[in-house]
């Protein structure tokens, strides 16, 4: 929560019980939508809906759309379809259309057959994509020019209908049948001759998004070209509308948080985290902790492989909890390391070889460290008495010696196993670090307790 809403919230309390509304409004009109929203989400529902209903219909429309789902039906209650409506009708349609997609469809298609035909059909041809295609995103407010025209007449016509624009600083230029030819940024524009011809800044060439694209596409295209909007194309090559920076923000931040909670181990929640509903909560978690539950099975089943030599070394014992944490904090580093670089298009999966080299490399050094290490630990223990072995520099040889191979193989299923999601098709953050921990304590028991059988049973 915005810390400036926290501090207003028991002065518009104030404000509200003495009546002072006037006072209220323009304190409110000093206010950013989102901060707004986040005053309005502070406040008891009854309070809530006083503030909202003080601001001017511009200003609620945007606050609107800074609202979590369970403040706006809530508002939605207390206004009645007739005001809702209103403020539906003053929302962008990229952000009214992604309203609807969240409301129950009860609601929702009762609101829809309210507004207005126009808006009622902008807002169903954005719904008819499919849910996370750019065209979900895709506002027709922009301002297209033509190429015979002089940039006198570019701009009385920007003057005209850029106020209605989502964004004035990218001009479209479109040809008779409303494809797109080129986009312009306004300062050009700005700059040139008013007698100037708008083809004389053309270079034919633009950057652009097809309605049919996956949305994390279009984030990257805006971060690749850093651009504040871009034009979205049907299969015809017909300018239908554009993304801006914001709405592409909302969806960097919704993947980026789906991609940390799959790293962490749990399915993506849908909502805010106290939004979320106590049993959609267990279920969300619930599923990956029982697989990786019953995947560690697997370490029983390594452990009691070696049962009968681990009888006449009970003291190899006391060095599993260091073995395994080795291995599954190197797998872990390694796996969140490339599932980023994945998302970034640092890497692909062509790269494959590139990678194991270098985590090979890696590997090697950070074994050699560690290993290092467990031979200090492993000699220390037997100086204090905690661990009674026979030949104690043998076994630190040994607990070294382990750690080595496992850090590299560490380094290699972590960095392996995202390049293999990705190149099945799938989402390489399913390669969480519980996952991959798993993993590596049935392969590092393995690996251990076999190097201790060459070595010392």
């Amino acid at each position: 929560m915005n810390p400036t809403a926290a501090l207003l919230a028991p002065d518009v309390l104030d404000l509200i019980e003495q009546r002072r509304f006037a006072e209220l409004r323009s304190a409110l009109q000093t206010l950013a939508p989102a901060d707004i929203a986040d005053l309005i989400s502070a406040l008891e529902p009854e309070p809530a809906v006083v503030v909202f209903r003080l601001l001017k219909r511009d200003a609620a429309a945007d606050t609107l759309s800074e609202l979590d789902t369970e403040r706006r039906q809530q508002l939605f209650d207390a206004l009645g379809d007739v005001r809702t409506v209103r403020l539906l009708e003053e929302m962008d349609p990229d952000d009214r259309a992604a309203l609807f997609d969240e409301l129950p469809i009860e609601v929702s298609t009762r609101l829809i057959g309210r507004l207005s035909p126009e808006n009622r059909r902008i807002t169903q041809s954005i719904l008819n994509y499919p849910e996370d295609s750019v065209g979900r995103l895709t506002t027709p407010d922009y301002v297209r020019i033509r190429p015979d025209w002089t940039i006198g007449q570019a701009i009385d016509h920007i003057r005209k209908y850029g106020r209605d624009a989502e964004t004035v600083h990218w001009i479209f230029v479109v040809d008779d049948e409303g494809k797109l030819i080129d986009d312009l940024h306004i300062r050009p524009i700005l700059l040139a001759d008013p007698a100037q011809s708008v083809e004389s800044l053309m270079d034919n060439r633009f950057i652009a998004l097809s309605v049919s694209d996956d949305q994390e596409d279009a984030v990257k295209q805006m971060a690749r070209y850093d651009r504040t909007a871009l034009p979205v194309l049907d299969t015809r090559g017909h300018l239908i509308g554009i993304v801006t920076a914001d709405d592409i923000a909302d969806v960097a931040e919704a993947e980026a948080t789906e991609d940390v909670h799959k790293l962490g181990g749990l399915e993506a929640l849908d909502e805010p985290y106290l939004s979320t509903g106590f049993a959609l909560m267990v279920r969300k978690r619930g599923v990956w902790l029982a697989a990786l539950f019953v995947l560690q099975i697997a370490t029983i089943g390594v452990m009691s492989f070696f049962e009968e030599h681990l009888q006449k070394a009970l003291y190899l014992a006391l060095f599993v909890p260091l073995i395994i944490s080795s291995g599954g904090n190197t797998g872990t580093q390694a796996a969140s390391m490339l599932t980023r670089a994945l998302a970034l298009d640092e890497v692909n999966p062509a790269d494959w070889l590139k990678v194991v080299r270098k985590e090979l490399l890696t590997g090697l050094c950070l074994g050699s460290v560690l290993g290092v290490l467990g031979v200090g630990v492993a000699l220390l223990l037997d100086v204090i008495g905690m661990a009674n072995a026979p030949q104690p520099l043998l076994v630190g040889f040994v607990v070294g010696t382990s750690v080595v191979g496992i850090v590299i193989w560490g380094t290699l299923i972590g960095s392996m196993l995202p390049l293999l999601l990705d190149k099945l098709g799938l989402d390489p953050a399913t390669s969480s670090a519980p996952l991959v921990a798993t993993l590596m304590d049935v392969s590092g028991l393995a690996i251990y307790f076999g190097v201790a059988l060459v070595l010392l049973l």
